[in-house]
């Protein structure tokens, strides 16, 4: 192949306008047309810069408000920062030692990638899982499938979730399958954040019914039943005030 390419370069004969070889080319003439594409491009291209630049500066504010949030809390509950500082006046060792472990945990949470808010730290998994299984692997670092006891909780996972479908702490068990948070935190249908329409239990025939619950992005991330056999993401939650 690399014999008939060379054959044909040989045989090849190139005819060169007059006076070629004599001065410097001429350049050819620009249209409207090319200008105009070349500054939309330029003009897109910055557009774009922009938009990614601004985004980058709306997640470092979130991230500063999200910590400053979480030194108020620390410093309001007496956590202390300095391992070696005394402890406060009438406060046991076993009491500050308890402060100094809430501590670590939370610092390690958020090196492990969870998400710290108003005293809970938050882990948004990314694989998926059936939900009995994205609470066992919420079991195995000492926390549950979140439980949603707020409208303020509600908007900061909504939030956070991003428009994802995550799987929650919330299952219907028993005869007449009722509601209920794994963490063991009270439910309310007052204090629900279902969908229009939900939770309608459909049939998925050999999966069976829709018994778990999940963050869906339909209604704004408001909550949607679905069987539990399915995989999705989940959201874990750990309150810091426990073990």
């Amino acid at each position: 192949m690399a014999a008939e390419t060379s054959d044909q370069y040989e045989t090849l004969h190139v005819q060169y306008p007059p006076g070629y070889g004599r001065g410097p080319l001429p350049s050819p003439p620009v249209s409207r047309w090319a200008l105009g594409s070349v500054l939309a491009v330029g003009t897109g291209g910055l557009l774009v810069l922009g938009a990614a630049l601004a985004a980058l500066v709306t997640l470092y504010v979130q991230g500063q408000a999200e910590l400053r949030e979480a030194r108020a809390e620390l410093a309001a509950a007496g956590v202390l920062l300095n391992p070696d500082s005394p402890h406060s006046p009438g406060e046991s060792s076993a009491v500050a030692q308890r402060r100094k472990d809430q501590l670590g945990r939370w610092l390690q949470g958020l090196a492990l990638g969870w998400r710290y808010h108003q005293g809970n730290i938050y882990f948004f998994s990314a694989e998926r899982k059936r939900w009995d299984e994205a609470q066992v692997a919420c079991r195995a670092t000492h926390a549950h499938l979140t439980s949603i006891t707020s409208s303020e909780e509600q908007d900061y996972l909504a939030r956070e979730s991003r428009g994802g479908t995550y799987w929650i702490g919330l299952v219907a068990t028993g005869p007449g399958g009722s509601w209920h948070w794994v963490d063991g935190s009270p439910y309310s249908s007052a204090q629900s954040f279902w969908a229009a329409g939900q939770p309608d239990n459909v049939d998925h025939g050999e999966w069976g019914r829709e018994s778990c619950a999940q963050i869906h992005p339909v209604g704004n991330s408001l909550w949607n039943d679905h069987n539990c056999n399915f995989t999705f993401f989940w959201i874990c939650k750990r309150d810091l005030s426990g073990p």
